[in-house]
């Protein structure tokens, strides 16, 4: 359970900043477009849940953390790594052994899919002026696809 919890919450940091950040570069674009007179002025909305979002994240990993540093000084066998990693217990070799597997087919695809996702900029040369994000997101892509690939296939190990 604690895996699905903390790949949904680093899914929802990388989802919430790369909103924020495409907030942030939406009102810049409109800045650049009225300097070189394209537009003569604009109104602005911004997008505040984001920075919540990732305040909120940041701040149960912290939480998280702290709990699993505790639980870790408490026990005198545990491993002194095991705080770092809240999804899984170090301690269990099958677990580790599941994760080293996990880690190298995400590795794999991150690759594949970022050759993919920089190919794909070349189809859309102006993606900067009229597609500002397409880029953005699908960078941001990158990692999501990533953590997917490592909880499915960990879950995929942990059921064999």
């Amino acid at each position: 359970m604690s895996m699905y919890v903390t790949v949904f919450l680093r899914i929802m940091l990388f989802v919430s900043l790369a909103v924020m950040v495409f907030d942030f570069l939406r009102v810049e674009q409109l800045f650049i477009q009225m300097e070189r007179g394209y537009i003569d002025g604009f109104t602005v909305d911004i997008i505040t849940w984001p920075g919540y979002v990732v305040i909120a994240v940041m701040t149960i990993f912290f939480i998280a953390n702290i709990i699993q540093l505790i639980l870790v000084k408490k026990n005198k066998n545990a491993n002194k790594y095991a705080f770092l990693t809240i999804e899984y217990d170090v301690s269990d070799e099958r677990a580790v052994e599941n994760t080293r597997k996990a880690v190298s087919w995400a590795f794999v695809i991150i690759l594949t899919y970022s050759f993919l996702i920089l190919g794909s900029y070349m189809f859309v040369p102006n993606y900067f002026v009229d597609y500002i994000w397409y880029p953005l997101f699908t960078t941001a892509s990158i990692p999501i696809v990533g953590l997917l690939t490592y909880l499915i296939t960990y879950k995929v190990h942990q059921f064999k």
